[in-house]
């Protein structure tokens, strides 16, 4: 029994890598990983992170976000997953492609558009993720807490910066 829990554990690495390789590829590509000065030499609410904890979070998010998924992977013989899996995977397309808008546009306005779709295609996965499996929908919980915190702060970012609204 030992054996065979352990084997049903490893079937969840190729999710969770999956949802990890999405995530850095996506920063990778769409900029992530170079300096933004119309981003980074702006003031920021206290309540900002400092800027090395974006990526870690994100990282055990995406952790999160793979185990969710690996667990309506195994829901599949008993219930149709076909939709949510076109949710999730819409979802992880706008996570990819993240950096690459808001750093081709480089507007405050759109960062916050962008991380408000972001919370609500989440909610939108968690609830079709929850309505499949509890622990799903457990699992992605900690992120949509960290979406709601990061479009929290970014709404106060851009709000902050309406009386340069001539620099949007």
């Amino acid at each position: 029994m030992q054996k065979q829990r352990k084997r049903s554990w490893l079937m969840a690495l190729p999710f969770v890598g999956g949802c990890i390789a999405t995530g850095f590829l996506g920063s990778y590509l769409g900029g992530g990983f170079t300096r933004q000065s119309w981003y980074e030499d702006n003031a920021k609410p206290r309540l900002w992170p400092p800027q090395w904890f974006f990526p870690t979070v994100w990282i055990g998010n995406y952790i999160l976000m793979g185990l969710a998924l690996w667990q309506i992977w195994l829901q599949r013989q008993k219930s149709n997953i076909a939709g949510s899996l076109v949710i999730f995977a819409l979802h992880l397309l706008h996570n990819f492609s993240f950096f690459a808008v808001i750093y081709h546009f480089k507007r405050r306005s759109v960062y916050v558009l962008m991380d408000v779709i972001g919370l609500f295609s989440g909610l939108l996965t968690n609830v079709v993720f929850a309505r499949i499996s509890r622990a799903a929908g457990w699992l992605m919980l900690p992120y949509i807490g960290w979406l709601f915190f990061t479009t929290g702060i970014k709404v106060l970012w851009w709000r902050m910066q309406t009386s340069t609204i001539d620099q949007e």
